[in-house]
């Protein structure tokens, strides 16, 4: 039991050092256009928390074996700061976790866009876990098509196993994490 104990406090601590590292990378990968724009501020608020929520599924799975099912663990175990100008959501299956984050009914409504993160188990291949963050092509309400596991996009190793955004969306620039 205190093995266990401190297992889960190391991986707290390891994931809070990750995730910041995590913040700040995806800070200066999609940096907000005006600091000081009440959209911007939100938009990249929003893209922090979906960046969190995705690692920490990861993470996760890595030492449990599962992935996390509701957005209250995933902010409990991981930090995640979940702004009030977006809904948060999680689905998860026996080889996927997909973490949501959508505007809400908020005065800026019109003006952000979605996200969703997927953490997929890529069996019998390295890595292992691959992660992607991607973003709906126009702002509004409608959550973003799940992304997919899909093989043959890689013509050197057409059985390889790859992640791609689904319809109407675009992969957040460098969100793609391998185990």
């Amino acid at each position: 039991m205190a093995v266990k104990k401190i297992s889960i406090l190391m991986l707290g601590i390891i994931s809070s050092v990750l995730f910041s590292f995590l913040g700040q990378k995806f800070s200066l990968i999609a940096p907000v256009q005006a600091q000081d724009n009440p959209t911007d501020q939100a938009q990249n608020a929003a893209l922090q928390a979906i960046a969190k929520m995705t690692e920490g599924q990861r993470t996760y799975y890595q030492t449990n074996g599962q992935f996390r099912a509701t957005v209250d663990n995933i902010q409990q175990d991981f930090g995640v700061v979940l702004p009030q100008t977006f809904d948060y959501a999680v689905r998860t299956t026996s080889g996927a976790a997909y973490s949501y984050v959508i505007p809400n009914q908020s005065p800026l409504k019109g003006q952000l866009k979605a996200y969703v993160g997927a953490a997929f188990l890529t069996p019998n291949q390295s890595p292992k876990i691959t992660t992607i963050i991607c973003q709906n092509n126009q702002p509004g309400t409608i959550r973003p098509a799940d992304p997919q596991l899909v093989r043959g996009t890689d013509l050197n190793n057409p059985t390889k196993l790859a992640v791609i955004c689904g319809d109407f969306s675009v992969q957040v620039p460098a969100s793609m994490v391998n185990e």
